[in-house]
């Protein structure tokens, strides 16, 4: 109490109680944390946060003798995150996915399971299928903010898998947040162009996407499809700056898709290039082959048949932009 003889935060013993069931759920001590749960619902059983505070206890409480049992590594990490996936879609329906327990869970189960698959990396155990465990793992350090932890995660991932769109995301997502712009832009850029479908722009925070996503509503506010779109902006605005050298199988592999989207393109009405990405796909499929023959591999005449190529296609996006490049 202070001097005046009023309660305090600091005197009240459910307060107090319920901030130690949140460290004992970060410290993965379940069991403890049901029994002071339930302490303190002798105290008050309707104090907030704790109904929920229980219900995710009592859910790995229940598992954690099957965890402990496990053998260190590769089955433990796979185990957590099966469990995770069950947990998720709970908490979903009790509504505890904006708790401090769920959180402080979270923390938990996803920094464990990052333990025990670096044990399964350094003693070689096979990994070679867990590509979408290892995804969900960066990803989830991501909403926890580990960004550090997202990035060693998904690098290692990114050695094995390098052409996956929601990886190179959250990739990049991970690097702005620990200043690492040159590198979060490139990883940006790659993704956009792998499968913009693939990308949850929900979960990416970084300003330049936010900022871009923000711009293709306005100025596209009729796409059906604010990621197709995103990187095209992004090349035309210079935001997406930031690019690598192609190979000549990578350069081929382009021209080929180029090739295909035009066939399937030009046989296609009005209605059925606006009912589906094929626009944006083609622009951004240019728009790369363009960067390569003006940058890395000089050539006037291809570069001026893709200009007027994309002029051709939309000369209201690219008039202005071609004609400042002059």
């Amino acid at each position: 109490m202070d001097k005046n003889g009023q309660l305090t935060f600091s005197d009240d013993p459910i307060l107090n109680g319920i901030n130690e069931v949140y460290q004992l759920l970060e410290r993965g001590e379940f069991a403890s944390a049901v029994g002071k749960i339930d302490e303190l619902m002798d105290i008050d059983a309707d104090y907030p946060g704790l109904i929920e505070a229980y219900r995710v206890a009592k859910f790995w409480h229940n598992r954690e003798r099957e965890m402990n049992g496990l053998e260190e590594g590769k089955e433990t990490a796979e185990f957590l995150m099966k469990q995770w996936e069950i947990f998720d879609e709970y908490a979903e329906t009790k509504n505890l996915a904006s708790s401090s327990a769920f959180r402080s869970a979270m923390r938990h189960i996803f920094f464990r399971a990052a333990d025990h698959y670096k044990f399964a990396f350094r003693e070689q155990q096979d990994t070679s299928s867990n590509f979408q465990f290892l995804l969900n793992l960066g990803d989830c350090f991501l909403r926890l903010e580990e960004y550090t932890n997202a990035i060693e995660t998904l690098e290692y991932a990114k050695g094995s898998y390098k052409s996956n769109a929601r990886l190179m995301a959250i990739l990049g997502e991970a690097y702005f947040h620990t200043g690492e712009i040159t590198r979060s832009l490139l990883c940006f850029r790659e993704a956009f162009f792998i499968d913009p479908a693939e990308i949850d722009l929900g979960m990416l925070k970084a300003k330049p996407v936010v900022e871009l996503a923000e711009l293709v509503k306005k100025e596209r506010p009729e796409s059906r499809d604010i990621n197709e779109w995103v990187p095209i902006y992004g090349h035309l605005h210079d935001i997406f700056y930031v690019k690598r050298n192609l190979n000549a199988h990578q350069v081929e592999s382009i021209e080929k898709d180029v090739y295909n989207l035009e066939t399937t393109y030009q046989k296609m009405n009005r209605t059925q290039v606006e009912s589906s990405n094929i626009l944006p796909r083609l622009i951004n499929k240019y728009l790369w082959l363009m960067d390569y023959y003006t940058l890395q591999s000089y050539n006037f005449d291809t570069v001026s048949q893709i200009r007027d190529r994309l002029l051709n296609i939309d000369r209201e996006l690219f008039q202005d932009y071609f004609g400042k490049k002059k």
